[in-house]
C-alpha cells in the first residue's frame, strides 16, 4: 500500500499546509519513489514530520492531545486496485469535527454523522464518541477490518533522520531491547543487526557486506558480541588491521550502515510499507551520496514499498531522475509542490535546454517553464 496523495494544514503554527502546484488547492500527489527537494526552511522536514504523525495517528496509543497543533489532513492509499481515503478534520479549539473514510466510493464512516459500517451486520450503526477520541484507533478486526489497514500502514513505517546519529555513540542493553524493533527509532542499529542476524544468518551479513561494499566501504565482516548485557557492533576493513567498532566509525559511514542494516533487515523481513529518509546523503562524498541512493532507488523500484528522501544537496539532486522529484518552493505559510504528477509538461520540456538537474531547481524552471527561461537567457 502506497501513499498516494496527501492534503495537510496545521491550524495553530502558522496554518502552514501543503498544496499542489497545479491548482494550489489540490491533493499533493505522490509515487513510489519521492526525492523532495527545496530550499531551506521550505518544509522539506515538515512533510517526513507530517507522514510520520499521520502514521502515528494510526497507530495504537497515540494521544492527539501529543501536539499543541492538530493539523487537519486528508490522505489516499492505493492498495491493488483500492484507493482508500481518510479525512481528519479539527476546529479552532482542537476537537475533532470530521474523521470519514471510504474504500473506492463506499463510505465506511461518517463521524459527524455518526455512521460506522460494521460487516457482520452488512450497514451501519450509530456511535458516540468523546471529542478528543479517534474512531480509527477503535480496532475490531471482525467488524471493521478497514480499520487494520490504516492500522498496518501506521505500523510498518520507517523513519530516518540521516542527518542524526543514527545510532552512533550510543550502547544498548540487550535484555531491555531484544524483541522489540521499532524503525521509528533509528537508533537501535545493533538491536536490528542482532535480529537480521538470527533470523536470516550469514544471508544477512553478506546482504550488508555487499551493499556496504557497493558505496565503496570495503568491509569483509561484521562482528557483534554481547558484553554485560550490551551489544557490541563492529566491522572489519580491508586495509585496516583491527576491527572498527561502531561507535568508532566516521559519522558518514556510521549513517550509511545504520541505514543499510536497518533496510535490508525492514525489507527481507517484509516489515515497511513506507520508508522517510530526511537529508538522504548527508556526510557523505558525492560518489557515495550518488551510489547509496541508486542502492535505495533500485531497492524500492518494482517493489510494495514507497521511499521519501528529503535533501538541498545539489550533488544528490544531480543523481536523482526528475520523474521522482517533489520541488517544494514556499510561499508564505504554504509549501507549494510541483512534480511530475502536477506538471508533467514542465518536467518534460526541461530535457531539452541541456542543463543539469541542480539547473531545473536553481532557475525554478520547474515554476516558469521554457517562457520565463527563454526570456531571463536574453
Amino acid at each position: 500500500m502506497i501513499l498516494k496523495a496527501l492534503k495537510y494544514k496545521e491550524i495553530w503554527f502558522k496554518g502552514w499546509s501543503i498544496v499542489s502546484g497545479s491548482t494550489n488547492d489540490e491533493f499533493v500527489e505522490f509515487e513510489n519513489i519521492n526525492l523532495i527537494v527545496g530550499r531551506n526552511a521550505s518544509g522539506k522536514t515538515r512533510l517526513i514530520e507530517a507522514i510520520r504523525w499521520i502514521s502515528d495517528i494510526f497507530n495504537e496509543g497515540l494521544s492527539i492531545e501529543s501536539r499543541a497543533d492538530e493539523p487537519s489532513f486528508e490522505v489516499i492509499f492505493k492498495e491493488d486496485r483500492n484507493l482508500i481515503k481518510y479525512k481528519l478534520e479539527f476546529n479552532d479549539q482542537a476537537s475533532i469535527i470530521q474523521e470519514n473514510l471510504f474504500i473506492n466510493n463506499d463510505m465506511k464512516l461518517n463521524r459527524r454523522e455518526g455512521q460506522l459500517f460494521y460487516e457482520k451486520h452488512n450497514g451501519f450503526l450509530d456511535f458516540k464518541i468523546e471529542d478528543r477520541a479517534l474512531m480509527v484507533n477503535r480496532r475490531d478486526s471482525l467488524q471493521q477490518p478497514f480499520f487494520d489497514t490504516l492500522h498496518n500502514w501506521g505500523k510498518k513505517l520507517a523513519h530516518y533522520s540521516f542527518g542524526g546519529n543514527m545510532g552512533k555513540g550510543l550502547i544498548q542493553s540487550y535484555t531491555e531491547n531484544r524483541g522489540k524493533i521499532s524503525f521509528k527509532n533509528h537508533n537501535k542499529v545493533d538491536i536490528v543487526y542482532s535480529h537480521g542476524k538470527a533470523e536470516f544468518e550469514s544471508q544477512f551479513e553478506q546482504k550488508i557486506i555487499d551493499d556496504m561494499r557497493r558505496i565503496e566501504y570495503d568491509i569483509t565482516a561484521i562482528g557483534l558480541k554481547v558484553e554485560s548485557d550490551y551489544l557490541f557492533l563492529s566491522v572489519k576493513e580491508t586495509d585496516l588491521p583491527a576491527s572498527t567498532q561502531f561507535k568508532d566509525m566516521s559519522q558518514g559511514m556510521a549513517r550509511a550502515f545504520s541505514l543499510i542494516v536497518q533496510l535490508n533487515y525492514s525489507l527481507m523481513a517484509k516489515i515497511p510499507s513506507c520508508i522517510l529518509i530526511d537529508d538522504i546523503g548527508e556526510g557523505l562524498d558525492y560518489d557515495r551520496s550518488k551510489k547509496l541512493i541508486e542502492l535505495i532507488i533500485e531497492k524500492a523500484e518494482g517493489s510494495n514499498i514507497q521511499v521519501f528522501m528529503t535533501t538541498n544537496d545539489r550533488f544528490v539532486m544531480n543523481s536523482v531522475p526528475l520523474k521522482y522529484w517533489s520541488v517544494i518552493h514556499r510561499e508564505g505559510n504554504k509549501s507549494v509542490f510541483y512534480n511530475y504528477q502536477n506538471s508533467k509538461q514542465t518536467f518534460d520540456d526541461f530535457a531539452f535546454t541541456g542543463l543539469n538537474n541542480f539547473d531545473f531547481f536553481a532557475t525554478e524552471f520547474y515554476r516558469q517553464g521554457f517562457e520565463e527561461f527563454i526570456a531571463t537567457a536574453q
